[in-house]
């Protein structure tokens, strides 16, 4: 909720005049409990009343308002089940207004008087109707408006949530004060709150209305920018005693590795020491391309947190992501006397419960899993380093929940979906951000192309996959974004799509994965494709984060117009991980995209660098592919959105910022009711036992 500060605008919803003990009901199950909170509930819609037009113009509108007289009543239907038919003319047409269950009207609109009538008007039964109207009584002093229509429920009418919210603008707007500095409003051109508020409701014209939006929109960015900067400041506070290092199994498992770390992998990780060794608690986002090398560089960081005398973490989205990473890492760390954990859901109960035993007695030092490893029966003798992969795809509350396993505990976030930095800035304000670009040495470039759904051109796609399989002994990956057949989309979909692969591709092995088949399951398909007993796999996005199979080198997308262009570059780093040349096929029906649609996926054919890709995608159409409101830790939005008000963002975020510098306890007297909003708005924004502790400061 926006908090409106002053203690004025608590006065219960029952003092206003008109709301009776029936309205006071129905207005507190919708969460109304105040004017504030009347305040508070914005229109979904406005109806539009300042342009007059004729009976036959208002059967093209979806809603219009018409100026008629009353010309007669008539009683239609049945004897016990007649309603209300009111003549209307406009001095031109006549017309019908239809009053379903509302008789009553015949003592309001009363014959011969005029009314400015709104609704939605159409033909019907060879005349012109209305049934669903609102209506207005002609005088000199009426001037058109732009009317709110508000949310509904059952009992309340716009009428009376019009009446209450206007006559508590009128009552208590000059008590609304500021919650924003006041240099903030000037340089951004925003308006003073109460004007704001008055605006939202019952705009003069469209043209305050979306100032006032701005209003809005410009304080829910700048309140989330400041609480991103206290909770980094409140983290930096939490200080840590970490013993120094002689980097002993760092070196060991260096030189054991067949490959040389990259310069940028090097600066990466000198970076991320420099942070577990120092005397605070740290919380870095770690940003890699697809294949750029990221989990080596974590895991040599949890070796030093190991060899320090502190339990590692390594958390995933799935199981598939997580078995791999415990093979891998098992297989790349055996040259170091370490224990390695594998904690997942579908472990049998003996097997988890030796590891609960090892990770509470310290015994096992690294544990690589899925949500398990902070379910309630997990404890750590001494967990002091949390790396969460594909971080977008969890929730704050969950990585809170991790980290509050032990005490000083650093986190290190790792993605490979490129968010540009100007946006990372702003979203992830309470992180260090750690960028690695580039590719491992050796690895070639996907080759991309775009291709039209058509029989003739699919044809020549599987005889050329048959022919290069045949030829490299590699793997194809066929991705589609439905499961099964759906009667709401035209998709194609993987189980129908799977029969005719498996018809296809009969000699060369086929299998499928997807989210709702067992680990068990998956494990096995994956096994038989990483060593070519089957060479085709037909998945949905299940394979998006993580799968590393160093011999797969085509996949193919399905309506590759669904996804955005980061899954899609997502898809992409699952070929192509050995040095031989890879391919991506993007199949779509190009006659049916829009010019952006074609922008979009002709961008992919022709770039191969995550973070431009996420350039150009911010561009076109904004941040929506980048991350949900579900992982960022803050509450929804009542006006932002984050594809569409990119600008706002970044002024809000740069302002706060400044204040930040300036008063960053917002204890000066001109920041007074910052502060009051700000302490009011932490405490619907934490939803974890960091963010409560930081809202009592």
């Amino acid at each position: 909720m926006i908090t409106l500060i002053l203690n004025k605008l608590n006065y219960p919803i029952y003092s206003l005049k008109g709301i009776g003990s029936n309205y006071h009901k129905i207005f507190t199950k919708i969460g109304i409990h105040s004017v504030g909170n009347l305040l508070e509930y914005f229109p979904r819609n406005f109806s539009d009343r300042t342009k007059i037009v004729s009976l036959k113009e208002a059967c093209n509108l979806d809603s219009a308002t018409i100026k008629a007289q009353v010309m007669d009543h008539r009683m239609v239907g049945k004897k016990y089940r007649q309603f209300l038919k009111v003549i209307i003319f406009d001095g031109t047409y006549y017309g019908s207004l239809v009053c379903f269950n509302r008789n009553f009207l015949k003592n309001t609109l009363i014959i011969n008087k005029n009314f400015y009538i709104t609704g939605k008007f159409y033909f019907n039964y060879g005349e012109i109707q209305s049934s669903n109207f609102e209506f207005e009584e002609a005088t000199e002093e009426y001037k058109g408006r732009i009317l709110p229509i508000y949310p509904l429920t059952e009992g309340l009418n716009q009428n009376i949530l019009r009446k209450s919210i206007e006559d508590s603008i009128k009552k208590y707007r000059l008590d609304i004060e500021d919650e924003l500095p006041a240099w903030c409003i000037k340089k951004r051109g925003l308006l003073l709150k109460r004007d704001a508020v008055k605006s939202i409701h019952f705009p003069q014209d469209f043209v305050v209305y979306a100032k006032a939006k701005k209003t809005f929109i410009y304080e829910e960015f700048f309140f989330q920018r400041l609480f991103l900067l206290k909770r980094k400041e409140s983290n930096e506070k939490i200080k840590k005693h970490r013993s120094k290092i002689s980097f002993k199994l760092k070196e060991k498992f260096l030189k054991h590795l067949p490959f040389c770390l990259t310069d940028y992998q090097n600066k990466a990780l000198s970076e991320i020491e420099k942070d577990i060794f120092s005397d605070h608690v740290f919380s870095r986002l770690l940003q890699g391309d697809v294949g750029a090398g990221k989990t080596i560089v974590a895991l040599i960081a949890m070796l030093s947190v190991v060899e320090a005398g502190y339990q590692s973490a390594l958390m995933v989205p799935t199981e598939v992501l997580a078995t791999q990473h415990y093979r891998v890492i098992k297989e790349i760390t055996s040259c170091l006397k370490i224990n390695i954990a594998f904690l997942t859901g579908s472990l049998k109960k003996v097997e988890k419960d030796n590891i609960l035993q090892g990770l509470k007695s310290g015994e096992l030092q690294i544990a690589i899993g899925t949500h398990s490893l902070f379910s309630d029966d997990v404890v750590y003798n001494n967990l002091g380093f949390v790396v969460i992969d594909e971080q977008q795809r969890f929730g704050v509350e969950q990585r809170y929940q991790l980290l509050s396993k032990g005490d000083e505990v650093d986190l290190l976030l790792m993605t490979a979906t490129p968010i540009p930095r100007s946006l990372a800035m702003s979203l992830y304000g309470d992180l260090e951000l750690t960028m690695m670009k580039g590719i491992i040495q050796g690895r070639k470039a996907v080759k991309t192309w775009l291709i039209d759904d058509n029989t003739s051109r699919i044809k020549k796609m599987t005889d050329w996959i048959k022919s290069l399989l045949s030829k490299e002994q590699g793997r194809a990956i066929f991705v589609y974004s439905l499961i099964e057949n759906s009667q709401k989309k035209n998709d194609k979909d993987l189980y129908n799509e799977y029969e005719k692969l498996s018809n296809i591709f009969k000699s060369f092995g086929t299998g499928f994965i997807h989210s709702r088949i067992s680990a068990e399951e998956k494990e096995k398909i994956m096994n038989n494709f990483h060593s070519g007993k089957i060479k085709i796999l037909a998945a949905t996005t299940v394979v998006e984060v993580g799968i590393d199979i160093p011999d797969a080198n085509i996949i193919v997308i399905e309506n590759a117009e669904n996804y955005g262009l980061s899954t899609l570059h997502q898809l992409r780093g699952r070929v192509g991980r050995n040095n031989k040349q890879a391919y991506m096929i993007l199949i779509t029906k190009l006659n049916e995209l829009t010019e952006i649609g074609k922008k979009r996926l002709e961008l992919m054919t022709k770039e191969n660098d995550g973070f431009k890709i996420a350039e150009e995608d911010l561009l076109l159409r904004g941040p929506g592919d980048f991350l949900g409101s579900r992982q960022s830790g803050l509450p929804e939005y009542k006006f932002a959105d984050i594809r569409k008000d990119m600008e706002i963002l970044k002024q809000s975020s740069e302002d706060a910022g400044i204040l930040f510098k300036m008063d960053s306890d917002l204890n000066k007297h001109e920041h007074l009711n910052t502060r009051i909003s700000f302490l009011h708005r932490l405490k619907s924004y934490c939803n974890n036992s960091q963010g409560l502790v930081l809202a009592q400061k």
